[in-house]
């Protein structure tokens, strides 16, 4: 592959955006390294499937992507199987779920990069917020019921302001005040 031109142009390319000519070529040089692997033989209707499957049912997949298939599968890597379509494609679907877990945990990198859903612990001090809480529970100012219905970064907003919390601010009589 690293001697094909039309790889290196179009390895990174989904199979949509490259030309149809440019495709059938590449499939076939895959085609024929997949061929030398097996030690198998293929005629122009397998090949001419195997075109029609990859541009209609695996068009969003990176050249790489399908040459990676060829190669893998040709090396016994995806599982046993003859030069036939079924196998083929076989081996494409089994690349295609890889490149999806990857796009997705890639999407997924980005959006907790860009929102960030962290908790500031200077802005709000959870730790101080739980044990204030737990304090309470402890002591009988609040009850079990209670819990629930004093929110922590509220409370924890409060102590970082330097208030002297009471379970009062939060609309609870406790039996005891602290």
């Amino acid at each position: 592959m690293e001697k094909n031109e039309d790889y290196q142009i179009y390895a990174s390319y989904e199979v949509k955006d490259v030309p149809n000519e440019k495709v059938k070529s590449l499939i076939e040089s895959f085609m024929f390294e997949a061929s030398l692997n097996m030690g198998s033989n293929y005629d122009a209707r397998i090949f001419d499937r195997i075109i029609y499957f990859i541009i209609n049912d695996f068009h969003y997949l990176p050249i790489s992507y399908v040459a990676m298939a060829f190669l893998r599968g040709s090396l016994g890597k995806l599982g046993p199987g003859r030069l036939i379509p079924r196998t083929i494609y076989d081996w494409l679907n089994e690349v295609a779920n890889e490149y999806k877990r990857l796009r997705e945990h890639k999407e997924m990198e980005e959006h907790y990069k860009v929102r960030n859903t962290g908790f500031n612990l200077h802005k709000f001090p959870a730790g101080k917020a739980i044990l204030k809480k737990i304090e309470w529970l402890k002591s009988g100012v609040i009850t079990e019921a209670q819990w629930d219905k004093i929110p922590l970064i509220e409370l924890a907003g409060m102590i970082a302001d330097g208030f002297n919390v009471t379970p009062k601010n939060f609309g609870i009589n406790g039996r005891k005040d602290t």
